[in-house]
């Protein structure tokens, strides 16, 4: 019997995942093939955004500036997907070159986030492709978030949040199949007019760590005790780090530092570097930038605590997820842990929603003895990726049959 193919879209190349979109989209392929599904992931995106390495074979990739050339030259702020996916659908050359990509059948196209959607009503439009479906893969409500990132970096982003909220909007009113990745973003979903909406929620996968890579960075940390903050470059990453900790990170001790893992960490010592107590500062940061794998797992297992400083956004945090499952202590405001509400009551886990109440917390992580890692039961191994999107395949498979 054939398996039902599925065409996964999205604005990043997901062979080498290291955001957490990247991460997430990755493990929607494997929950699909898990589920008996064929999937074939495209990814489109600006020339150069992404190293050579990384691009997958189906991906499409378009000069910004074309895109920009199209919207008449305006460059609306923090637009980039936007522009793609409008792009896309207009220009003819570069959609001739989607469709060559494209299974001669396509069951389902799955678009995890809305920016592709105009090209997906275009492909719909095509007589192999009217009877498809559609899955809108909602990682966050993405108007809010866009609002406030065009406010921290003092731009006007009226035309932006507009075009976005009309994405979003339109892609719950057409998706035959939508996922949420909490109870908050289900609801807002619903509102938005979607038809059929389930929880996805964020998940990770398991790792461990290689103990000659632990001893490695234990030297290149000088044997200081180690709080851990992982995240991409997205601005509220570095918002959210710099609210909890403020401009001097005296506070902590000469012998602890805060290992910075990541694409923020450039945006971290941009800020620190202007800072009145520069050299303070930055000895008490271990900038890293991004990282292997066993790297990370290796970082992970030297940390004494996780921080999750998250003020903003909806959606719910990988980052969480990654700290649940390692057993480890957690500094977390109540944003990062929306969507892990039954985690709330963790021993290991303080809530610090205050510049004060977070400085407080780490001192007193440092100050005391290191606590030993929690036991991964099964409301820790919950979170695992096969657990969280086990239901995805499931629900399209009844939505084809319907």
């Amino acid at each position: 019997m054939r398996s039902p193919v599925v065409v996964l879209f999205t604005t990043y190349p997901i062979t080498q995942p290291r955001s957490g979109g990247q991460s997430r989209a990755a493990a929607l392929v494997e929950a699909y093939v898990a589920g008996g599904f064929e999937v074939v992931p495209i990814a489109v995106f600006e020339t150069g955004a992404f190293r050579r390495q990384e691009v997958g074979p189906n991906d499409l990739q378009f000069p910004l500036d074309d895109a920009r050339s199209f919207a008449d030259g305006v460059k609306l702020p923090q637009s980039n997907d936007v522009q793609a996916g409008r792009f896309l659908a207009a220009d003819d050359t570069l959609f001739k070159k989607l469709v060559k990509r494209l299974p001669k059948r396509v069951d389902a196209f799955h678009l995890e986030q809305p920016w592709l959607l105009p090209a997906v009503e275009r492909l719909r439009a095509l007589p192999a492709f009217t009877s498809s479906r559609i899955v809108y893969g909602s990682q966050n409500i993405e108007a809010p978030l866009r609002a406030a990132i065009c406010q921290q970096l003092g731009v006007d982003g009226a035309k932006t949040i507009e075009a976005v909220k009309s994405l979003e909007t339109a892609a719950c009113r057409v998706a035959e199949l939508t996922l949420a990745v909490s109870e908050s973003d289900e609801q807002a979903l619903v509102a938005m007019g979607g038809r059929r909406v389930i929880r996805a929620a964020n998940g990770i996968h398991a790792s461990s760590a290689v103990p000659s890579l632990v001893t490695a960075w234990k030297e290149r940390l000088r044997h200081r005790r180690v709080a851990l903050f992982v995240g991409s470059a997205h601005p509220p990453n570095a918002a959210g780090f710099i609210e909890a900790f403020g401009e001097a990170l005296g506070f902590l001790p000469p012998d602890c530092c805060i290992v910075v893992a990541g694409r923020v960490g450039v945006r971290l010592q941009e800020h620190y570097e202007t800072t009145r107590y520069k050299s303070l500062n930055l000895s008490r940061l271990f900038i890293t930038g991004e990282l292997a794998q066993e790297d990370l797992s290796a970082l992970k297992a030297l940390a004494e605590v996780y921080l999750l400083p998250i003020f903003e956004g909806g959606g719910s945090n990988i980052k969480t997820s990654e700290a649940i499952l390692s057993g480890r202590p957690i500094i977390a405001t109540s944003v990062s842990l929306r969507g892990f509400e039954r985690h709330t009551r963790l021993p290991e886990l303080t809530i610090a929603d205050t510049r004060a109440a977070f400085i407080e917390a780490l001192r007193a992580a440092f100050l005391g003895a290191p606590r030993p890692t929690a036991p991964i039961d099964a409301d820790r191994t919950a979170l695992l990726w096969k657990n969280t999107l086990a239901n995805v395949a499931p629900a399209l498979r009844q939505v084809l049959g319907a």
